[in-house]
């Protein structure tokens, strides 16, 4: 049995998050691997640093990180930069050029200090409304992962494309536009608590498609997640997989007949 470490911060938690870690933990396909959920509340890219050599001694296959979203938050809400400076040791807010460092840096460690294949993920939507200026931020960051993802040869998880294509055919109208969350997180959980409200019944009456305030997943969401993570490890251990561009696909029948010749 192979062991998958998810690292990340609240959305691979999944507390007030739909877990798309348990989602792969129950993939008929998936039952040879043991899933190892390293998601903390609230970190940044700074924290999952903090946090790397620990990942690093449980020796496991496969890596897989979603992180940045909270430094892009941190980046645009300025009372959420002072939770994180007070929660989470933030000296300054890091902006996108300090956040991709941080990926790097982490990439650069888990590459050298162990075996384990990495796959990085592009981070969810803010937000459900394509257009907007924190969906800006992502996509810049995005396209930063996609370039350390080219530089060490590691695979990319297009977790947003994935999303984006999903609202756009099925999203709702008018899209809702990121604005803060922190009140309908905590909104979500006393409900969750008192009147065992769920994350779709939550997520609907809120107007959203794939998230439930404006950052964390629904559960089809962390089904989105969880496909295109499982897409990545039935190909990886098929022996299948091949670097386009900065993001690894299947090989097609006459590239894998190809490689055998």
């Amino acid at each position: 049995m192979q062991t998958v470490v998810c690292f990340g911060d609240s959305i691979t938690r999944g507390q007030v998050s739909a877990s798309y870690v348990e989602v792969l933990a129950d993939r008929p396909n998936l039952q040879h691997y043991r899933f190892i959920n390293r998601g903390v509340n609230s970190d940044l890219t700074i924290n999952l640093l903090r946090r790397m050599k620990r990942v690093a001694a449980l020796q496991p296959d496969v890596i897989t990180i979603l992180i940045g979203t909270n430094d892009i938050i941190s980046t645009i809400r300025p009372f959420s930069a002072l939770f994180f400076a007070l929660i989470k040791g933030m000296t300054h807010r890091p902006g996108i050029p300090e956040s991709t460092a941080n990926l790097t840096r982490l990439v650069a460690y888990l590459k050298e200090h162990t075996r384990a294949d990495l796959a990085l993920a592009s981070i969810p939507p803010l937000g459900e409304e394509m257009r907007s200026a924190p969906m800006a931020l992502v996509r810049v960051y995005n396209a930063a992962v996609r370039r350390i993802c080219a530089t060490y040869q590691v695979a990319y998880l297009p977790v947003f494309e994935r999303m984006a294509a999903y609202l756009h055919a099925n999203g709702r109208r008018p899209a809702r536009v990121y604005h803060g969350s922190a009140f309908m997180t905590i909104e979500f959980a006393l409900r969750w608590l008192f009147t065992a409200e769920d994350f779709h019944n939550f997520s609907a009456r809120k107007g959203f498609t794939l998230l439930t305030d404006a950052v964390h997943l629904n559960r089809v969401g962390a089904r989105l997640v969880a496909e295109e993570i499982e897409k990545y490890l039935l190909a990886r251990e098929q022996g299948v997989l091949r670097q386009d561009s900065v993001r690894w696909v299947p090989v097609t029948a006459g590239e894998k007949q190809g490689y055998n010749e």
